[in-house]
């Protein structure tokens, strides 16, 4: 109990100095090591963040100073709101190129690009309010994680309506796939017994098999109509690259490359987390121009019965 008491008055100037200093921005940046022990995730990163704000106002308030959270912050903010916009966009484009569009046909642009919208946002946000406190930020954690998986079903749900262009019962039989794994996933995610180290192979297993599910609709396209065929009317190159990038992502962001190799000089710019934010964006982007590249396809060449 004693020592207990000596650890909490060791850790009571640390917090009260980070929070005061909440409101000083650029001016109160902090190290590594004054950081508490639940916000020390990339000891890599040696400088920049902010203090424990306690207060979404403030947290928000950094959106308008640079420190090593601000490049994570609007590389998927600017984002959302450009997939927000190309809502608007894509629907003029399909309507000015193609006469006998249908609502289904919209349908499928509009869910993609709103789970992307989704996916950044959350992204964004996490990353402003991950120094308001413990909690918020494993609150915002995990809704940051629900938005991985609603992109993952928006690839999904978009991908598979072109792969399936004249078999609608191929299609429902991968959307309740990937609609049970998502829902499932997401399901873990927000559930109290789920957290925790016990289940942390559980809540990766789901993320993994939840992304490996994808490639069921493209084998079993490849096998009804061949892969030349295949690669003309699925999308599936740019599906290819899409996923070389999201490869890379991962990669980079599981060895923390290249700050790993040199602590210190990618506190502010160019760490791993921020280019794994933009190879996730390029991936989004590649699934538009492949989904875009597969509709022209199949509008132009393809009849159903």
């Amino acid at each position: 109990m004693a020592t207990q008491e000596r650890e909490n008055d060791s850790l009571r100037p640390r917090l009260l100095r980070s929070t005061s200093k909440a409101a000083d921005g650029r001016n109160a940046l902090l190290s590594f090591g004054e950081l508490p022990e639940w916000h020390q995730d990339n000891q890599y990163i040696l400088r920049g963040y902010r203090p424990i704000s306690g207060s979404a106002r403030a947290s928000f308030r950094s959106w308008s100073y640079i420190h090593n959270e601000s490049v994570n912050i609007y590389s998927h903010l600017i984002p959302a709101v450009a997939f927000l916009l190309a809502v608007w966009y894509i629907k003029e484009y399909l309507t000015s190129r193609y006469s006998n569009i249908t609502g289904p046909d919209f349908f499928i642009f509009t869910f993609f690009l709103l789970t992307a919208v989704i996916c950044l946002g959350l992204s964004a946000t996490y990353h402003t309010l991950m120094n308001h406190s413990h909690k918020v930020e494993q609150l915002w954690l995990r809704l940051d994680l629900i938005g991985i998986v609603a992109l993952t079903l928006g690839d999904f749900v978009s991908g598979i309506y072109m792969v399936f262009w004249c078999e609608p019962l191929h299609r429902k039989i991968y959307w309740s796939m990937i609609g049970i794994l998502g829902s499932l996933t997401i399901f873990i995610m927000v559930t109290p017994k789920f957290q925790g180290q016990n289940f942390r192979i559980l809540r990766a297993l789901t993320f993994v098999f939840t992304g490996l599910s994808g490639f069921a609709p493209l084998i079993h396209g490849v096998k009804i109509f061949g892969i030349s065929q295949m690669m003309k009317q699925s999308g599936m190159p740019y599906y290819l690259v899409e996923g070389g990038f999201l490869l890379l992502g991962a990669l980079i962001y599981a060895t923390r490359f290249p700050e790993s190799r040199y602590p210190g000089k990618f506190d502010i710019y160019g760490s791993s987390h921020q280019l794994f934010h933009i190879l996730v964006v390029f991936a989004a982007v590649t699934q538009l121009i492949g989904i875009l590249d597969a509709f022209g396809y199949n509008h132009a060449n393809r009849t159903c019965v």
